[in-house]
């Protein structure tokens, strides 16, 4: 099977992986009655899948590099498919969160697998255009998932919703056992398993702590953004939730174009130059949405694109300088990196709500820009350092 080939094999297996994720988003109000149950519990089915999918990076890592890519991943689809056939047949809100639990494990090994398998395959200049390609079908299940879930769940509830997401999985685990090659190379074969040494060695290697810090705040930030901006529209301008969706799909729309450019710069700068620019870029964006939110309709919907923008440009060349500094423990690099990133989305919704309690939009916005401005001086710092070790 061809590099690119396999590369489509990954980018369809995470986007359809990631509709457990999104797709039953928009019919939360709906399961929260047919389960009988509170809002609270009804989120804890979003909340217990993210908490096991970033727990499980951490531990899937050591285990990809140390026995393979196709030998994790396969057992953890199977995983995910007993999981997603078990949420629907599920009757009862803990059984939906012992399932959901289940198949956040299971779907935790996918994305450190495709990441790590395209650092085996590619390299130079294809890397970061296989990487863009990637990240753009990547894009596409947040851009899709919410509508296709609302139509599906709109017709035959949370039931059609799992049923299809039970068809995917079990799709998934027999189109990757077939065709998914073993790209892993005997150089990584010294690779020890859980080993402390290795989780400290990358986080205070000058790449692997920089490129790990933009991602939390990055992450962090966008998910403040996430939970604010709909507030926003809906207080400050009355916007009706179909129009809200709108700016959603706009906003995932400009993810999908900064992946192929993201591509592009790093081909013209190098990954490094590219995350710097990118991530500074990143932090200016988020002071000009602060300034913008309250000022007028449009310049908050063209700030929140800046935003899209900046952000989705930066976010290939994280794993591609992981991948090219931890050649021999590419997947455990990812998945510390995976695992800190997640910690970054669970946190923003949380804190950011505090934030914007008790100082508004200033103090919310203006703490999320400025971990990300200090992220990028320390990056910056870091790589002038390793250049200038080189040169000497």
């Amino acid at each position: 099977m061809s590099p690119k080939k396999v590369l489509y094999l990954l980018g369809i297996t995470l986007m359809l992986g990631m509709f457990s994720q999104n797709l039953f988003m928009p019919i939360l109000p709906a399961m929260q009655q047919e389960f009988q149950t509170s809002a609270t519990m009804i989120n804890w089915t979003v909340s217990i899948f993210t908490i096991m999918l970033a727990i499980m990076q951490i531990i899937y890592g050591p285990f990809i590099d140390r026995l393979g890519r196709k030998r994790v991943m396969i057992p953890a689809l199977i995983l995910y498919a007993f999981a997603s056939i078990g949420c629907y047949l599920v009757d009862s809100i803990y059984g939906l969160l012992f399932f959901r639990a289940l198949q956040g494990a299971g779907f935790a090994a996918i994305p450190i697998v495709a990441a790590t398998i395209i650092g085996d395959l590619f390299t130079g200049n294809n890397r970061s255009n296989a990487m863009g390609t990637y990240q753009m079908l990547l894009a596409l299940s947040p851009a899709i998932g919410p509508l296709l879930g609302g139509w599906m769940g709109g017709f035959g509830g949370h039931s059609a919703v799992f049923l299809f997401l039970a068809i995917c999985a079990v799709f998934l685990v027999v189109i990757n056992a077939t065709l998914l090659p073993e790209t892993k190379r005997n150089q990584a074969a010294s690779s020890g398993g859980f080993s402390l040494g290795s989780f400290r060695n990358i986080l205070l290697h000058p790449v692997g702590a920089s490129v790990i810090l933009i991602g939390f705040s990055q992450m962090y930030a966008y998910y403040c953004f996430l939970l604010f901006l709909p507030v926003q529209l809906t207080n400050q301008y009355q916007i009706s939730a179909e129009k809200i969706g709108l700016v959603f799909l706009l906003v995932s729309a400009v993810f999908i174009i900064s992946s192929k450019l993201s591509a592009l710069l790093q081909n013209q700068w190098g990954a490094r130059t590219t995350l710097l620019v990118t991530t500074g870029s990143n932090a200016l964006a988020i002071f000009l949405f602060m300034a913008a939110a309250d000022a007028s309709f449009l310049l908050l919907v063209v700030t929140s694109t800046l935003f899209a923008l900046t952000l989705g440009v930066g976010l290939s060349a994280h794993t591609i300088l992981l991948s090219e500094v931890f050649e021999a423990e590419r997947a455990t690099a990812i998945g510390v990196y995976n695992f800190i990133r997640y910690t970054g989305m669970a946190a923003g919704p949380v804190v950011g709500a505090l934030l914007l309690e008790w100082g508004g939009i200033w103090l919310e916005f203006g703490i999320a820009g400025i971990l990300i401005a200090l992220a990028t001086i320390f990056a910056r710092q870091k790589v002038e350092r390793i250049a200038a070790n080189s040169q000497g």
